[in-house]
Parts: C-alpha cells; sequence; structure tokens
C-alpha cells in the first residue's frame, strides 16, 4: 500500500515577497477568495477583444469594473494578515496595489504567473488600477500559446499573394 508524505512537510502555500529589504509571506487565502481570484481572472481574459464569451456568467464578470472600495477589499482578502502589515509599515498603495495584483494572479494561477506580475511591476505607466491589474493578470493567464487558425492563415496569404499580383485591368 501507497504511503503519502503529510502534505505540511513538504508544501509551500504561501507568497514570499520582499519590499524595501524586507521579506513578507503572504498567507495562501480560502477557498472562496482562491475561486473568486480564479473568476476574476476568466473574467479578465474573457474581456480582451476579439475573445468569444459564451459563459453568462463570464460575461458578467468580464463587465465588471472594481471601484477603490472593492480592489482595496479584494486585496485586503488576498493579502490576509499581509495588508495591515504593509500599511503598518507605511508602504505606498501603488506598492499595495502591485502586490495584491502579484497575490491575485499567483492564487489563480501559479507562482510562475505571479512572478511575471512581478517582474513587470513599475514598467511605463499604467492607464488605471484596474485596468492595469485586469492586464497584468490576464498576460500572465494567456503564458500558453493558443491555437492558430489555418482558415485566418490562408486567407492572409491569398490575400497578400492578390496584392503581390500585377493589374491586369486597364488603367484610365
Amino acid at each position: 500500500m501507497t504511503q503519502f508524505q503529510d502534505l505540511d512537510e513538504f508544501f509551500d502555500d504561501s507568497l514570499p515577497l520582499p519590499i524595501g529589504g524586507k521579506w513578507y509571506r503572504i498567507p495562501a487565502p480560502d477557498a472562496e477568495v482562491g475561486l473568486l481570484c480564479q473568476r476574476l481572472m476568466h473574467a479578465g481574459m474573457a474581456a480582451e477583444p476579439g475573445e468569444p464569451v459564451d459563459d453568462p456568467k463570464l460575461n458578467e464578470l468580464a463587465s465588471v469594473v472594481l471601484n477603490d472600495d472593492q480592489e482595496r477589499d479584494l486585496y485586503q482578502r488576498v493579502l490576509g494578515p499581509v495588508f495591515d502589515e504593509l500599511r503598518a509599515d507605511g508602504v505606498t498603495w501603488p506598492k499595495i496595489q502591485h502586490v495584491g495584483a502579484t497575490a491575485t494572479v499567483w492564487v489563480a494561477a501559479g507562482k510562475e504567473a505571479a512572478a511575471k506580475v512581478w517582474a513587470a511591476g513599475g514598467v511605463g505607466e499604467a492607464p488605471a488600477p484596474n485596468r492595469a491589474t485586469r492586464r497584468a493578470t490576464t498576460a500572465a493567464a494567456k503564458s500558453t500559446r493558443s491555437r492558430g487558425s489555418a482558415t485566418t492563415t490562408t486567407r492572409t496569404t491569398a490575400s497578400r499573394s492578390r496584392k503581390a499580383a500585377p493589374s491586369r485591368g486597364k488603367t484610365s
């Protein structure tokens, strides 16, 4: 009979992040918050232009824009006690937003996806916190290549061929 080692002996379900020389350890959230993060990520992916949205629940979530209170509540729920610790340490709101966005992606898509969001911090100017968070979340979630469409490729090739061919009609 196979014996399994106790999960707590080898599984680290926290996210350690360095800020200003101090390490903060974000604990794993409960299942409710975890599922919320996954739904938000799916909604963000569905909201990308050109993506079909077949699920009415995702369609509803994709149209939701968090107000400031809802965004703060999301980060409080995702960061747990670390949210209050960051505030007590005087960490600025833009950094807390970045930590919150990173943790949200971690909960929904794992540490590798969260590392991409973390590394992208401070690059350029974000249009708005909620939009920036959604874009970062969506970019991390879309690290898997999507299937190509043979139909689109064929049309593109055919239209290029027509454009390159010399005109056979009369010129006026």
